[in-house]
This record gives structure tokens, C-alpha cells and sequence, in this order.
């Protein structure tokens, strides 16, 4: 699928395409709400809702300003703008969803971001979700 994708850019799967399936495949066909922090490019929004055909929602948040130029025709897909540490952000992703199944963390790399992050989006992760 990634091979194949010809939207958004996506350069972060390669290294990750063996990993994300065998942790990922019993969601595919659910009704998943989806958060992803770190979207860059946007194209890695695109190719979950490929993969993720059933899903209820895929939510993108990234801190580069530039992400606020993103638009997708799936009404499933949405971008927030920001620190997904802050308040301001979380609130905006708790009004589009109150929970999520799957949280995939691939913003800022750096170890107090991620513990922020952890800190701030477990809470949200319904039981038996992926982080």
C-alpha cells in the first residue's frame, strides 16, 4: 500500500512497514479512532485511511505551521496545528473524539517531548488500544 501510494508525501514508513502490520492487522478492519502526532508531509493520514478502511476517524496533529495548509477529501481525516502538549490542542482532539484505539507518537524525538506527550494521550487510549 505504501509502495503504491501516490498522495501526500509519506517518508517515514519504509522502516516501520513490518512493525506497524504485525501490531496493527487486528484493528484493520475495525471502526478505529485514530491519532496520529507528527504528520509532516500528511501523506501518512492518507495511507491509514487506506488501511484503516472502516475507520470512524484519523486525526493528524504536527507543530510545523506549514500543516495548516493540509486538506483531504475523506471527511474522516483532520489536521489540529500545535504542540500536542497543550491544552489548547488536547481540547480541540477531545471534541472530535473523547478516546482513541490507536495513538502513534512521531513527533518531536526528544525524550521529554514523548513523556509529555505519553502523559497527556495514555489517559485518552480506550482499554485494549495500541500506543
Amino acid at each position: 500500500m505504501y509502495s503504491q501510494h501516490t498522495g501526500k508525501v509519506s517518508d517515514k514508513w519504509s522502516s516501520y512497514l513490518l512493525v506497524y502490520e504485525r501490531i496493527l492487522k487486528s484493528y484493520r478492519n475495525q471502526k478505529v479512532r485514530l491519532l496520529e502526532i507528527g504528520v509532516q508531509n500528511g501523506g501518512s493520514l492518507e495511507i491509514w485511511a487506506k488501511y484503516f478502511s472502516n475507520a470512524k476517524l484519523i486525526v493528524g496533529c504536527d507543530i510545523n505551521p506549514k500543516c495548516a495548509n493540509l486538506s483531504y477529501e475523506d471527511p474522516r481525516i483532520h489536521v489540529f496545528v500545535g504542540d500536542a502538549t497543550r491544552d489548547r490542542i488536547k481540547s480541540n482532539l477531545v471534541e472530535l473524539s473523547k478516546s482513541f484505539d490507536i495513538i502513534i507518537d512521531d513527533g518531536s524525538h526528544y525524550s521529554s517531548d514523548i513523556i509529555k506527550s505519553f502523559a497527556t494521550y495514555f489517559p485518552l487510549l480506550r482499554c485494549g488500544g495500541v500506543y
